[in-house]
C-alpha cells in the first residue's frame, strides 16, 4: 500500500516537471529592456485623442533574442494614448503620450509593459505675450502719433486685445502623422508562445 502510495505521488511530480518542460519550451521570453520599434498605421491629433484610445502600429524591425526571430518584422502592434491634453487658446501645450500594449504575434496577442513616448506642441503662453505686447507697442505708438497721450492710452488697449485676439485664433495644432517610426523599450520580461 505504501509503495502505491509513492508511485502516485511520484507520478503527479513527474507529470508537473515535464508539464513545465513542455510549457517552457513553448515559450519564449523577450527580456526587459529589449527595444521594440513601431511603426504607427494612422494618424494620431491632439485635439480628437482622448485617454485610452487606440492606435494601430506594426512592427518595423524583427525582435531577435538569442539568434531566434521571437518578433517577426511586421507584426501587428497595439498602442494605447495613455495622456492627452489640449492647450487653451491663450496658453499650455498640447500634450500625446503613448505606450505600446500589445504584439500580435503568429496569431496571438502577447500584452506588453513597455517605455512611453510622448509628443509635445509648441508653448501656447509665449506666443500670447509676444503678441499682446507686441499689439500694445504698435497700437500705442500709432495712438501717440494720431492723438497724442490718450490717444496712446487708447491705442495701446485696443492693440493688445488685437494681439489677444490674435494670438488665441492662430495657435498651432500638434499632430503625429500615420507611418511615424516610434520606439518602446520592454519594462518587464514578455512571454511570446510558438
Amino acid at each position: 500500500m505504501r509503495f502505491r502510495a509513492w508511485s502516485v505521488v511520484l507520478s503527479f511530480v513527474w507529470l508537473t516537471i515535464s508539464s513545465w518542460a513542455v510549457a517552457a519550451a513553448g515559450a519564449q521570453t523577450l527580456p526587459a529592456g529589449t527595444i521594440v520599434n513601431v511603426r504607427t498605421s494612422q494618424a494620431v491629433h491632439a485635439d480628437a485623442s482622448q485617454v485610452g484610445r487606440t492606435i494601430r502600429g506594426v512592427v518595423e524591425d524583427s525582435v531577435v533574442v538569442g539568434n531566434r526571430v521571437l518578433v517577426p518584422r511586421g507584426s501587428g502592434a497595439r498602442l494605447e494614448v495613455v495622456a492627452a491634453r489640449r492647450a487653451g487658446n491663450m496658453r499650455g501645450r498640447n500634450l500625446v503620450t503613448l505606450e505600446l500594449r500589445s504584439l500580435d504575434v503568429r496569431g496571438r496577442t502577447v500584452p506588453v509593459a513597455t517605455s512611453y513616448v510622448e509628443f509635445r506642441g509648441r508653448r501656447e503662453g509665449t506666443n500670447t505675450a509676444g503678441r499682446v505686447i507686441g499689439g500694445g507697442a504698435i497700437g500705442g505708438a500709432v495712438g501717440g502719433l494720431l492723438g497724442g497721450g490718450t490717444g496712446a492710452a487708447v491705442g495701446a488697449t485696443a492693440g493688445a486685445a488685437t494681439g489677444a485676439l490674435v494670438a488665441g485664433s492662430g495657435r498651432e495644432r500638434l499632430r503625429v502623422p500615420a507611418e511615424t517610426l516610434l520606439q518602446f523599450r520592454l519594462n518587464a520580461p514578455a512571454h511570446v508562445r510558438r
